[in-house]
């Protein structure tokens, strides 16, 4: 049976699903039946399932949601209609190590259920009711674009340009889709987003140990490892594609050891299940600290050539010791140690104040750029620095002070206040086999720990973060293949980043300006936090922040935003304090347009809705942290209906600001803050770089010429011969066979650490770090803000990325079919809780109703949801993110401290979700009809 294009667009729009398609689609129109007992006829089936593997046209693939995957698939069509996809499979292999081949997940292939189905936008579409009723009109692609430009120019003229809001996340996905609205907002002057830290995927205190955003071995490195901890991740449900490596090291011999508070689908596969009370994982890594040093089990030339426990304290003002304290002109950011050889305090090499011979350029995701100091810069030599002790030093003023190294403040803390008992107190796990934990941690060589989303989402995971690296930093374990602080949330990392902020900010990104997404919904939404409740005043450290300029604040003197434009993204139904969002922050707003393949709750929530061609209508590229490839996807069919491309929606946008400029005669504005004279009247020519960037795949190849990471790969290779390694990465070198693992230019090329200090920095000798009392790595107890009983978890789900699919049929079918609330057996029999009851989850926030299902696997005192299902779900109020507050911690407003300032997605406040409290009831109102 031949079908043609339109005919199976006509077939689609009388039904959700054609029975014609054959093959998989046939089933699922059979599994979409309302009449589940109703008979079919099965004769000629046969030729459907092999019309299946018929087709006239086989193309590249990937999925540009935020999913860390980047799972290079083959898409296959006929006759104008895409019939499915597979995984490509032809991922070069490493030799000796597993490969990465076939690479996809149950989501993935599902990704044409959204090309054609019920879910998809066809039309512009224009709002009729209020925001979130569901009342549209279609309209042209003109008449959308004119009003959205009458708008744009309306603001800048009236108001001003950064009182233009463009989100999108997540470039690596799809740089092209990326850059698309991100070069509109730098042309217009509006202000674009934060993305990393706001979804609490921002591994901060990485950052403020390491001087990095964030990095990571890619997957495959795994099966190096000798020993594993899986520390609050759960790769079997959140990383299904690389989830093999799991299994396949503890073939290989590795031994795995899972820390979660419940028993999840990766603790099934770990030799070792280690469940401590919600929040208390630093105490755990404190008393693990203890045994290493205790039983001297540490790596001590590694202590003292790769961190700054060596380092010099002022014993009067807990300051590091500085050459601006001993020499008259010396530096404020060179440092000393006590070299037990000589006797004297020397300055150690590679501190902030050491330049090389030829400075680098800056980089966005390094502290600073150190890779042009000589290899062995930091190499110790005949240097032998103390690690305890009490040493006197001369001040230039002629005074003499008592100094010591940072290890004697700190071991002495450790051993007194995080002794394997006291944590045993704390977290619940047996003092031994915290012991036996430490012990086999820190033999093993080389040993890892991969965290995740149930360590990276507490109020002070930064500090937990800190504590990690300090167990690495103790064993020596980091810039080994197969150790290390391996971090993986979020798809935060596109490698060839320089390509994308070529194309994304032609003038530079000194010229754009970035809001900080936490802080601008804290503000713009009137968030409250309850913090004070837990004596810590969130709006003192952040009005100094801002005042400062340590962080940012859009629009400028705290004006209201006018125009929100969400593309790639699902802002709202992701965003924390959503009761507060649309209470207070929706209001402010003129006009909200979503650009989109789907209607989901920030569509829904918008006032203009443009249809956005499908992941298989589009090119682009697709990377990831978990693998050093290059992935693309391309057209298999032209984009259906009257989608376009995110590349060419915002270059039509561009010329309707031009004519509305023009029609009302405000075609320049000089843009005084970036000193930038601005003509909107050639802003299709700004776009387009005079019409050389008018297509698609120009605009892509731009991306990977303009990186030295992937200078010399085109398109077509990546076409013909498949996905193409990196040339070059962040923090390591790229070596042929061997799988990436980060921060060898420190460890084995022994330049500096991107750090104030040139080394992994534990001390921090910041005047917030000390009124917050982290200054160290130590143990904090999670906020209790929030005066209810049980604490509020809402981890990532195997059925959905986010909220993309949450609302997929199939993905609803391999569960509960709705959202739903976990709690422990205990929990809901003291509460009259039945499993599949509806319930009401609240607390001063905001609160949810929605079904429970009870676990065994749950702990007492924790409820838990999959978080972020879309608005118009199975839900009768809120969602996950509606108990969800806005919460900030002071420690990541600092930006006046060496490697800690702020850069969109290097440093900044994220989110802190995991501390919520929570109390669950019986809901007895009104509940939808069972089917």
């Amino acid at each position: 049976m031949k079908s043609s294009r339109r005919a199976f667009l006509k077939a689609t729009g009388a039904s959700s699903l054609s029975i014609m398609l054959g093959g998989s689609y046939s089933l699922r129109a059979l599994a979409q039946s309302q009449d589940a007992m109703a008979q079919h006829e099965y004769a000629g089936w046969e030729d459907f399932h092999r019309n299946q593997w018929a087709w006239d046209k086989k193309t590249r693939g990937a999925h540009l949601i935020n999913c860390t995957g980047a799972c290079p698939h083959f898409v296959y069509s006929k006759d104008g209609v895409v019939m499915r996809e597979e995984q490509s499979k032809d991922m070069a292999p490493m030799p000796g190590i597993p490969e990465y081949n076939p690479r996809g997940c149950n989501k993935g292939e599902c990704a044409v259920d959204y090309q054609y189905g019920p879910h998809r936008i066809k039309y512009p579409l224009i709002r009729v009711g209020a925001r979130g009723e569901g009342k549209w009109r279609r309209a042209s692609w003109d008449e959308a674009l004119e009003l959205i430009a009458d708008k744009i120019v309306d603001t800048i003229k009236n108001e001003a340009p950064d009182c233009i809001s463009v989100f999108s996340p997540v470039p690596a996905v799809a740089p092209l889709s990326f850059s698309a609205g991100h070069r509109f907002a730098h042309l217009i002057g509006a202000h674009t987003h934060t993305f990393f830290d706001w979804y609490g995927d921002h591994p901060t205190g990485q950052t403020q140990t390491c001087g990095v955003q964030g990095d990571t071995c890619e997957t495959a490195d795994w099966f190096n490892s000798k020993f594993i901890v899986l520390w609050g991740a759960n790769p079997a449900i959140t990383r299904i594609p690389d989830a093999h490596y799991l299994s396949e090291a503890a073939l290989n011999g590795t031994k795995i050891v899972s820390i979660a508070p419940d028993y999840n689908a990766s603790s099934i596969k770990a030799d070792q299940w280690i469940h401590p009370k919600p929040g208390t994982d630093a105490a755990l890594g404190m008393a693990m600290a203890h045994v290493i040093i205790k039983e001297k089990l540490f790596d001590v030339h590694n202590v003292k050539e790769q961190t700054d426990l060596p380092y010099l304290v002022r014993k009067d003002n807990q300051r590091f010791l500085r050459e601006a304290d001993v020499v008259s002109g010396g530096s404020p950011n060179k440092f000393y140690a006590w070299d037990i050889k000589t006797g004297k305090a020397v300055i150690m090499k590679g501190c902030w104040g050491d330049e090389p011979e030829q400075k680098a350029p800056p980089v966005a995701f390094l502290g600073r750029n150190t890779n042009t100091f000589p290899k062995g810069y930091i190499d110790l030599g005949e240097l032998d620095p103390a690690l305890d002790g009490t040493y006197k030093v001369a001040l230039k003023d002629g005074k003499t002070i008592d100094v010591q190294p940072v290890f004697d403040i700190l071991k002495p803390r450790i051993m007194n206040d995080h002794t394997p008992d006291k944590a045993a107190m704390v977290t619940g796990v047996p003092a031994k086999v915290i012991v036996q934990l430490a012990r086999e941690f820190a033999s093993a060589k080389p040993a890892m720990i991969v965290s995740g989303g149930g360590t990276n989402h507490w109020y002070y995971s930064d500090v937990l973060l800190r504590v990690f690296h300090l167990l690495t930093a103790l064993t020596g374990s980091e810039g080994r293949n197969g150790g290390g602080v391996n971090h993986y949330i979020g798809q935060w990392k596109p490698v060839f980043v320089p390509g994308v902020m070529a194309l994304s900010f032609p003038q530079g990104p000194a010229k754009q300006r970035f809001c900080q997404t936490t802080i601008w919904t804290y503000i713009h939404a009137e968030a409250n936090d309850d913090m004070l409740k837990s004596g810590i005043d969130t709006n003192k450290y952040l009005r100094d922040a801002i005042a400062t300029r340590q962080m940012p604040n859009y629009p400028r003197d705290f004006r209201d935003p006018k125009v929100f434009i969400v593309y790639r993204g699902n802002w709202l139904n992701q965003a924390k304090g959503q009761k507060y969002v649309l209470r207070n922050l929706w209001p402010k707003l003129d006009l909200i347009v979503d650009i989109n393949i789907r209607m989901d709750s920030t569509a829904l929530y918008s006032d203009v809705v443009l249809p956005s061609a499908h992941w298989y209508e589009k090119l682009d590229l697709n990377v990831t942290e978990e693998h050093t490839m290059i992935n693309m996807t391309e057209p298999a069919i032209k984009p259906m209906w009257e989608s376009k491309t995110d590349w060419q929606i915002f270059l039509d946008l561009s010329k309707k600001v031009e004519a509305a400029a023009l029609r009302k005669n405000f075609t320049k504005f000089n843009d005084e803050q970036l000193m930038w004279n601005r003509d909107l009247s050639t802003l299709w020519n700004q776009m387009t770089n005079d019409g050389k960037l008018a297509n698609d795949e120009d605009a892509a190849q731009f991306i990977l010429d303009s990186a030295p990471q992937s200078k010399g790969i085109t398109l077509q290779m990546l076409r013909e011969k498949g996905p193409q390694r990196f040339k070059s990465n962040w923090t390591s070198p790229m070596k042929e066979g061997i799988p990436y693992t980060p921060f060898q230019n420190y460890t084995v090329d022994k330049k500096p650490w991107p750090t104030l200090t040139g080394r992994q920095q534990f001390y921090l000798d910041h005047d917030t770090f000390f009124a917050m009392g982290l200054e160290l790595p130590t143990y904090k107890a999670p906020i209790e803000a929030d005066k209810y009983p049980l604490r509020f978890n809402t981890p990532h789900s195997r059925y959905a990325i986010h909220s993309t699919f949450k609302d997929n049929v199939l993905m609803l079918r391999l569960q509960r079919g709705g959202p739903s609330v976990e709690m422990a057996p205990a929990d809901a029999e003291a509460r009259g809780i039945s499993d599949n009851d509806w319930v009401e989850l609240w607390n001063d926030h905001g609160r949810v109703i929605c079904r429970v299902k009870v676990r065994q696997g749950e702990q007492v005192g924790r409820a838990t949801m999959w978080h972020t299902p879309e608005l118009y779900m199975d839900l009768i109020e809120g969602s996950t993110q509606s108990v969800c507050p806005v919460r900030i911690s002071p420690t990541h407003l600092v930006g006046n401290y060496g490697h800690l300032v702020f850069r969109p997605n290097y440093y900044g406040p994220g989110g802190t979700q995991r501390d919520t409290r929570v109390e669950v009831k019986r809901y007895t109102g009104a509940t939808p009809m069972s089917l």
